[in-house]
C-alpha cells in the first residue's frame, strides 16, 4: 500500500520508482496465491481462467511452485529462529526484519542484533503466533528448486525493503560489506567470490 501511494503522490521520477518496485511486489504475490492454489489441489485451467492466460503458458510459467526446494539443516534452524524474533515481537508473520536477526544469529550476517531489536514497537500483549511466512518472503523463497540453504535464504532477505532497511541501519558495514564477510554455506569460511558475487546480483 505504501509503494501504491508513492505512485500516485511522489514526483514522476520517484513515482517510477516506486511503481517498478510494486510490480515486483505483485509479481511476488501472484506466485504466493498460485502456490497456495496448487497446494489446495486447483488445477492450472482454474489457475489460468482468472489470470487470463491459457492452461498451458500457466503451467511454463508456474510448474516449479509443484516441487518446493527441501530445507538444509541450518536453513531449517535459521527458519525456527525468525520465527522466535517474529514471535518476540509479537508480529503476525515472519517478515524479512525477523529474517535479517536469524541469519545474524547464525552468523551469516553482521548487525548489532540488539540495537536492531530495540527498534521494534512493543508487542501487544498476548499476541497471536506467527501464521508463517510474509507471502513475499514465502514466495521468493518457495522460486528455488533443489536445496534451500544459508545463501538462498539471505539472497530472499537481501530483496525485502524492510530487511534491507534494518541492515542499512544497524548493520556493521554496506550491505555488500556485510554479505562478503559473512560464513558460507558450506561453512569453508568468509568471503567465498562464487558467492559473495552471487548475491551481489540478486
Amino acid at each position: 500500500m505504501s509503494l501504491l501511494e508513492k505512485t500516485l503522490t511522489a514526483d514522476p521520477t520517484a513515482s517510477l520508482r516506486a511503481l517498478t518496485a510494486l510490480r515486483a511486489e505483485l509479481d511476488v504475490l501472484e506466485r504466493h496465491l498460485v502456490g497456495r492454489a496448487l497446494q489446495e489441489g486447483q488445477t492450472y485451467t482454474q489457475i489460468a481462467r482468472p489470470l487470463g492466460i491459457s492452461r498451458q503458458a500457466a503451467h511454463r510459467r508456474y510448474r516449479d511452485l509443484t516441487s518446493p526446494p527441501r530445507l538444509s539443516e541450518v536453513a531449517r534452524a535459521t527458519l525456527v529462529r525468525a520465527r522466535e524474533e517474529a514471535a518476540r515481537h509479537g508480529s503476525r508473520s515472519i517478515d524479512g526484519e525477523h529474517l535479517v536477526l536469524a541469519l545474524a544469529r547464525a552468523g551469516a550476517l553482521s548487525i548489532d542484533v540488539e540495537a536492531a531489536r530495540r527498534s521494534f514497537a512493543p508487542p501487544a500483549m498476548n499476541a497471536p503466533a506467527p501464521a508463517g511466512l510474509h507471502p513475499a518472503l514465502h514466495a521468493r523463497l518457495v522460486r528455488n528448486s533443489g536445496e534451500l540453504g544459508l545463501e538462498q535464504l539471505v539472497k530472499a532477505t537481501l530483496e525485502d525493503a524492510g530487511a534491507r532497511r534494518l541492515l542499512e541501519q544497524f548493520g556493521r558495514g554496506s550491505v555488500h560489506q556485510l554479505v562478503d564477510r559473512r560464513p558460507v554455506a558450506n561453512g569453508r569460511g568468509a568471503g567465498e567470490p562464487r558467492f559473495a558475487e552471487g548475491l551481489h546480483q540478486a
